[in-house]
């Protein structure tokens, strides 16, 4: 009985484990289907709250989520607030997985505000982004221009009032 060589024997196997797809690795970059149903039914359910601006801003600051419902007319920047409010509150997301991203350029007329979370999924209320979509997707074409972690909302409008009273 003759017997083979041990490094064609390796190659064997790996020929072996190649063909019938073992070792398999599953990407990363999917989103598991129990957080996009999350994700998706938060993301649907806000983008019916309010009422839609009827033009590109309807709000010169970022809302408190308190306060989203006195508010006449919803803009990017609240629906954005309200998402995060709820996957906070609703789904005891850890606020440290959730930023306000600004993007612009066209064919976008002003800076559009969305909600990101864990830095790839993106939650908007515009064409963009129906569903829940990469972020990559998202900003495709267009210029990120800025990037806000969740936590730091407040004392971004803390900072805004200090300057408006010193103007």
């Amino acid at each position: 009985m003759s017997s083979l060589p041990l490094h064609t024997v390796g190659l064997l196997a790996l020929a072996l484990i190649s063909t019938m797809g073992g070792c398999q690795t599953v990407p990363t970059d999917a989103l598991p289907p129990n957080q996009r149903a999350v994700l998706t039914e938060i993301n649907a359910t806000v983008n019916q709250q309010g009422r839609p601006c009827p033009v590109d801003s309807c709000l010169e600051d970022w809302p408190d989520a308190a306060a989203l419902e006195q508010l006449d007319y919803w803009d990017c920047k609240a629906y954005a607030v309200a998402k995060a409010d709820r996957l906070i509150r609703q789904s005891g997301y850890d606020p440290a997985r959730l930023d306000y991203i600004l993007v612009e350029g066209p064919p976008l007329h002003i800076t559009h505000a969305a909600l990101v979370v864990d830095g790839r999924w993106v939650l908007d209320s515009g064409l963009r982004c129906r569903d829940v979509c990469p972020l990559a997707d998202f900003a495709a074409g267009l210029q990120v221009t800025g990037r806000l972690p969740v936590t730091e909302l407040p004392y971004l409008r803390q900072a805004l009032r200090v300057t408006r009273r010193a103007e």
